[in-house]
């Protein structure tokens, strides 16, 4: 599997530095570009466009098929997920001193040192002019996304028909977002990694996780509430690049009538994803033989986490072997 890099994947472009900043300077304007009709993405656009997260590249033209720059689509992400800056998480210096091609002067230089605090992966040499990839700008996504907290999703393996071209780490992140539906595979299961990120590809993305963001919760209390101590098993087994098979398995349960259900997963920035389970009682009416059975589901986990099994009425089990 070749690794991606974000330089040498990367088309350059040659775009005013005046455009640039146009395309994502703040403030809103009161009408509608004129060249997003019949754009699947003009309402998340100007909803954008009027909380003051992205602009035109001129006063009343989004140019939504042009590709996005590094310097637009960092610009995007932290303005868009609204992270903050952070001068004790040590990028203290300038931004040149992280990022030698980035000018400590440029409209863009805030963004792109923020997006270092929060840590986004950046290749340090990166070309802020160059054009973004949908590989790139997702992965970078769902890493600012990851800075908003712990929130759950129930994880379902994707068959990215061109996932070969994809890193582990971008592989986990686009599993991810994909589980979220943030993002979407084409009808034939493409992703299509290194096709530059059009700029009405990112706005819409960007509408999405940010409105996700505003959302996360943290686990449900009940997951804390004191219960059953069910003895689990948990089983990870490689499934395929990227992504570990995960079988949870509730021992001694009563009768074959018993169940398990795995609610959520909740994904830590510490590497760990909680399975939260939950064991359902026998239907009613039903004769069961009264013999100790076992109940197992299944689901998947991007490879790197430990698994931890942790019932809605208590109890847990952190996952032996595989990460």
């Amino acid at each position: 599997m070749k690794k991606m890099t974000f330089i040498h994947s990367a088309k350059k472009m040659t775009i005013a530095c005046s455009i640039l900043a146009a395309s994502v300077s703040f403030g809103a304007s009161a009408f509608a570009f004129s060249d997003l009709k019949g754009d699947p993405a003009e309402t998340k656009i100007n909803a954008l466009h009027k909380d003051g997260i992205i602009n035109g590249v001129t006063s009343d033209k989004f140019a939504p098929k042009s590709s996005v720059t590094f310097a637009q689509g960092i610009q995007f992400i932290v303005s868009g997920l609204k992270l903050s800056p952070k001068p004790d998480a040590g990028s203290t210096g300038t931004v040149s001193s992280y990022f030698p091609h980035v000018n400590d002067k440029a409209w863009y230089a805030s963004a792109f040192l923020t997006a270092k605090q929060n840590g986004l992966p950046l290749d340090k040499n990166v070309d802020p002019n160059a054009a973004m990839s949908r590989a790139q700008f997702a992965h970078l996504l769902a890493e600012a996304l990851k800075t908003k907290g712990n929130f759950p999703v129930t994880m379902m393996f994707f068959n990215i028909t061109d996932g070969d071209k994809l890193s582990k780490d971008v592989m986990n992140n686009l599993q991810m977002l994909l589980n979220t539906h943030l993002v979407q595979l084409d009808k034939n299961g493409n992703f299509q990694p290194n096709d530059p990120v059009t700029r009405s590809q990112a706005a819409a993305w960007i509408y999405d996780t940010a409105q996700f963001a505003k959302n996360i919760e943290a686990p449900d209390d009940s997951a804390n509430a004191p219960g059953y101590n069910y003895e689990t098993d948990i089983n990870v087994t490689k499934a395929a690049e990227g992504v570990n098979k995960v079988t949870l398995t509730v021992n001694n349960l009563p009768n074959p009538g018993y169940g398990l259900v795995i609610e959520k997963i909740e994904f830590g920035k510490d590497k760990t994803a909680t399975i939260y389970f939950n064991v359902t009682d026998p239907e009613p009416g039903k004769m069961y033989p009264q013999v100790i059975t076992k109940g197992s589901a299944v689901t998947f986990l991007p490879e790197g986490y430990t698994a931890v099994a942790k019932s809605v009425k208590g109890t847990s089990s952190p996952a032996p072997g595989i990460k």
